[in-house]
């Protein structure tokens, strides 16, 4: 493989000879290989037998090279070929759509993460793609099972949501996303100075919410640690629970917990369900019930803390 090139499994790369051309639907692309080295795939590389690669084995490769490691090495030539293949385009822009849908799981949101980061090569001076990763790796980083990814989730998604804001301005949109991840991060000026720019643009509701969440900045009344401290420590919990540190992992939830204004801010029903967890493993059901009981004030519909609290009343 090239020195210095990023490795990708399933491709090789190929030197292509001075002045290659590739050209592809009935001529209406034509473009240049090299210098940069091409990604193949490994059989394509195989069937090459000397000869320059065509138009489907470079599409073929650049696809899969970007949508595995849209960060490689040589990512914006590549992106630049890969305009030659409409129908690769189409399909990234399907498999967006599809993803942005529904609520899909982790392995999914960093999925599209990955192909909005080929999109932002293909168009980088575009807003709405630096935005969207932003948004969804903020999704990414309050999911329960990636909250020990929160914190390198979170400053992703701060540069992307500041890059998104350079291209199109103080959008909605990005103040409000960015002004969370803010927060979460305890970058709480930052925060409020996006607060206080989003305000004339929202309804009187909102507008009531925002000044109430900067007053209490302006007093002070913040989380004792940055927000993301709190869901990494919740995170090491879980992995605690899961070993047999029930103790463990009940004093950290707890500590959580004690933060009145993180628990303002942050109302989050998986905590004391977590917590009910713990004191169910450790055998007081009392407290389990009780905990319960909590975290189905924060979330009604909430069907496993719903499902363990009627076991424990039979």
């Amino acid at each position: 493989m090239e020195r210095d090139m990023t490795p990708i499994n399933g491709v090789t790369y190929y030197r292509p000879p001075s002045g290659s051309e590739v050209s592809g639907l009935d001529g209406k692309v034509v473009f240049s290989l090299g210098p940069e080295p091409v990604p193949l795939l490994d059989e394509d590389y195989r069937a090459l037998g000397g000869q320059v690669p065509g138009y489907d084995a470079v599409g073929r490769g650049v696809y899969h090279a970007l949508r595995q490691d849209p960060g490689c090495r040589y990512c914006e030539r590549y992106a630049e070929m890969l305009k030659g293949y409409p129908h690769y385009v189409s399909e990234l822009a399907s498999y967006i759509l599809m993803l942005g849908e529904k609520d899909v799981e982790v392995p999914y949101l960093e999925r599209r993460v990955k192909l909005l980061r080929i999109f932002s090569l293909l168009e980088p001076e575009n807003a709405h793609f630096p935005l969207e990763i932003g948004v969804t790796l903020l999704d990414q980083a309050c999911r329960f099972s990636a909250l020990h990814l929160s914190t390198a989730a979170l400053f992703r998604a701060e540069q992307y949501l500041d890059r998104a804001r350079e291209l199109a301005g103080d959008q909605p949109r990005c103040l409000t996303t960015l002004a969370e991840v803010s927060f979460l991060l305890g970058k709480y000026d930052k925060a409020a100075s996006l607060w206080r720019a989003l305000l004339p643009e929202v309804e009187e509701k909102a507008k009531a919410e925002l000044k109430a969440r900067l007053e209490r900045i302006d007093r002070g009344e913040v989380p004792r640690v940055p927000a993301v401290d709190y869901l990494e420590a919740i995170a090491g919990a879980m992995a605690l629970r899961e070993e047999g540190g029930y103790q463990e992992a009940t004093a950290i939830l707890n500590d959580v917990m004690a933060d009145a204004w993180f628990a303002l801010e942050f109302p989050m029903a998986e905590i004391p369900y977590l917590l009910a967890l713990c004191c169910k493993d450790l055998g007081a059901a009392a407290d389990a019930r009780f905990y319960l009981r909590q975290a189905l004030r924060i979330n009604p519909e909430f069907s496993e803390a719903q499902t363990a609290l009627e076991q424990l009343e039979q």
